[in-house]
């Protein structure tokens, strides 16, 4: 009678027709791409759980996660209204148009 184990790559390969290889092929492509674009860590995990059935067969539930790196926002710079609200003015410093008038003043 002929042997049909499997090795571990082999068990990779033939988890649901190579669907596992397929999303830990996608999975990386997307780490490595998130590395490039951030210069980042991340990491790509397999974990595979193994249960036995009722019939007396293992069941193998496998979890493949990325941890991608994050992007950095940066800073934003804002002031804070009388009444609690974001602007991006400086409500200490005078408009620019503000700041024209006053010299046509002047001028005249």
């Amino acid at each position: 009678m002929a042997k049909h184990e499997l090795n571990f790559l082999e068990f990779l390969q033939t988890f649901r027709r190579g669907e596992l290889l397929n999303e830990g092929d996608q999975k990386l492509t997307e780490l490595m791409e998130a590395i490039r674009d951030t210069g980042g860590n991340g990491s790509l995990t397999l974990k595979i759980n193994f249960k036995v059935n009722k019939a007396g067969q293992l069941e193998a539930t496998p979890d493949l996660t990325v941890k991608k790196p994050a992007r950095a926002l940066g800073t934003g710079i804002y002031f804070a209204t009388d009444d609690g609200r974001l602007t991006r003015r400086d409500p200490n410093q005078m408009d620019i148009e503000d700041e024209i008038e006053r010299r046509r003043g002047l001028d005249n």
